[in-house]
């Protein structure tokens, strides 16, 4: 069985798995496997991401991602 139970969860991953996001934010890949981790993290970008995936995949318009994405990253930082 895999790790990763969703096409969400995969995505993630190879978000995740991006050398360039892991360079510059320290991101490791194997701290977040599903996005309800990633959706919990107190790292602004990891739950970015997570925000960005779960709202596209329930078919929220691109304003309303954009909008949470910010607020939410307004708040952590």
């Amino acid at each position: 069985m895999s790790m990763y139970q969703t096409n969400e969860d995969k995505l993630l991953q190879a978000v995740l798995n991006d050398k360039q996001l892991m360079d510059i934010y320290g991101v490791d890949p194997d701290d977040y496997y599903t996005i309800t981790d990633a959706l919990e993290a107190d790292v602004p970008i990891i739950k970015a991401i997570a925000i960005i995936i779960e709202r596209h995949e329930q078919k929220v318009s691109e304003k309303e991602i954009y909008t949470e994405v910010s607020n939410q990253l307004i708040r952590q930082l």
